[in-house]
């Protein structure tokens, strides 16, 4: 959810900056305002040079003194006259008592053209200015400079018209880029100020408040993938108050700084998810609630769009972890309920039970010990619902080292264990008192060991899969001996069957039977013995 919030202030607040603060084309500005120095003949500079208020005297001046510097060619009836001057420029036109009066026009070398209304010495009127560069200015001029209604095309395509003062763009107008951008609205001294509305070719727009070209104050913004904007703004992004509607459907109403949500918001997902809260830069930050479209949730801190400090998540399945945070997992002592009944208190890293806790489960079994990467490890103590206990290690939630189990009826078993079941040497004792010492595998008894049973049985030898199986010696209640091989509990194989009178069976059992006997038949079979 985070990476909208985050996408959001990297593509809107911070990619527009530069490409519309203060104006697109402020070059245009620069031309209009005379600010260029390279420029050798600067827009309305060139005129104003000439045509300051009382110009004229200037020009008189130097007409005085240049005596066929510069040539009167004619005099004609309706007053027209063509003078050259020594910087090379001409005038031709209408004159008034020795000074440009009326329609005329002024040439410099440079391809500096002006042609249009003269007053007493100064351009004043309706004209056209024609600049070096290819640029051209139509429209109302006063003490030199345009003033009132006019347009100015540039060489690259880009124009503005409207109003002007004292050679400046002030007033309404529109100023058209030749990338085909556009701004209508008020101006101030070339800036756009007041109301104002900026339209991009690739569908970005602003309409509102301006000041020195600069978006400032309130205003609606339309970004290029179908997001508006909605609320204050200050140089050129989203501040203060402020609604954010991006084109998935996903809305943000809250607080804004220096382009990013920063303060108290609200923000409803596209996919149902809602948060309330504080934000900072972009991201979930401070106090805050959020609601997912699954009716999970989660209350308190966040931190760069993470859950973080204390919180608390509660499931729409009954879940609940409650607890310290920290990059969006639980990290900390904390307590977790499961949809199950199970209670879980214990230390977390990383979102995993770590450390030291105990669960306790419904049906009233218990662990109580060591946690490593969310599952039992280390040393702990089960309790079973059941009475049973087990003390002793675990790994990956499973009885594993060394370890006893006490069973309720009185049996246990104390040794090597392996992923939760006997494995290794220990000592089993059965609730019968019947004792098993030796070697397990899978849980069963396996490898080399003895079994003593409260009969008085015994047989010490080896063990396959929980069966007496191989060689060795059993002892029976009634006194009898049976050395030899075993299969599957029964005696197989050769052996030798001793009875108390000292009587001898030697030969070849099968299934617990004698099949070649060399003395005398066998005895009965030994008793069967259970796991």
């Amino acid at each position: 959810m985070q990476h909208l919030v985050q996408g959001f202030t990297r593509s809107r607040a911070e990619g527009k900056r530069d490409q519309f603060s203060p104006i697109p084309a402020r070059a245009l500005l620069e031309k209009l305002s005379g600010q260029r120095e390279a420029d050798t003949v600067a827009a309305m500079p060139l005129m104003t040079e000439i045509q300051m208020p009382r110009p004229a005297l200037r020009i008189l001046t130097l007409i005085g003194g240049l005596v066929g510097g510069a040539v009167a060619m004619q005099a004609v009836a309706q007053g027209v006259e063509v003078k050259q001057y020594a910087n090379g420029g001409i005038y031709e036109g209408q004159f008034l008592n020795g000074r440009q009066h009326g329609q005329g026009s002024y040439r410099l070398p440079n391809g500096y053209e002006y042609t249009g209304q003269w007053f007493e010495g100064e351009i004043r009127g309706i004209g056209r200015a024609t600049f070096p560069g290819g640029d051209i200015y139509e429209g109302s001029f006063s003490a030199g400079k345009p003033e009132g209604t006019g347009t100015i095309t540039y060489a690259d395509g880009s124009s503005y018209t409207g109003e002007w003062v004292d050679g400046r763009l002030h007033g309404t107008g529109t100023l058209t880029y030749a990338d085909g951008s556009r701004y209508e609205g008020s101006f101030q001294n070339n800036m756009p100020s007041g109301e104002g509305t900026l339209t991009m070719p690739d569908g970005f727009s602003y309409a509102g408040d301006w000041v020195n070209g600069v978006r400032d104050g309130a205003g609606r913004i339309t970004y290029a993938d179908g997001a508006t904007y909605e609320g204050g703004v200050d140089a050129g992004l989203p501040d203060g108050e402020g609604t954010l509607t991006q084109a998935d459907g996903t809305t943000y109403t809250g607080d804004w700084r220096a382009g990013a949500m920063t303060g108290q918001g609200q923000m409803q997902l596209a996919n149902g998810d809602s948060y309330t809260g504080g934000f900072a830069s972009g991201f979930f930050d401070g106090e805050g609630a959020l609601t997912y479209a699954n009716g999970d949730s989660y209350t308190g801190g966040f931190r760069a769009g993470q859950r973080s400090g204390q919180g608390l998540f509660t499931g729409a399945n009954g879940y609940r972890a409650e607890g310290v945070w920290a990059d969006g997992a639980l990290s900390g002592v904390a307590t977790v309920t499961y949809a199950d009944g199970a209670v879980l208190v214990a230390g977390f890293e990383n979102g995993q039970a770590s450390g030291s806790g105990k669960i306790t489960y419904a049906d009233g079994a218990s662990y109580d010990g060591e946690w490593a990467n969310g599952t039992m490890s280390g040393q702990g103590t089960v309790t079973f619902a059941n009475g049973d206990s087990y003390v002793g290690a675990f790994a990956d939630g499973r009885m594993h080292g060394t370890g006893r189990m006490t069973a309720a009826d009185g049996a246990s078993y104390d040794g090597a264990w392996a992923n939760g079941l006997r494995d290794g040497e220990g000592t089993a004792r059965y609730a019968d008192g019947s004792v098993y010492m030796g070697g397990f595998a899978g849980g069963v008894r396996n490898g080399q060991g003895t079994l003593t049973m409260a009969d008085g049985f015994n047989y010490t030898g080896y063990w396959s899969e929980g069966e007496m199986d191989g060689q060795g010696t059993a002892t029976y209640p009634g006194g009898e001996v049976y050395e030899g091989n075993f299969r599957a509990g029964r005696r197989d194989g050769h052996g030798r069957l001793t009875y108390p009178d000292g009587t001898v069976e030697t030969g070849e059992w099968q299934d617990g039977a004698m099949v070649e006997p060399l003395v005398v038949p066998p005895a009965a079979d030994a008793p069967a013995v259970s796991e």
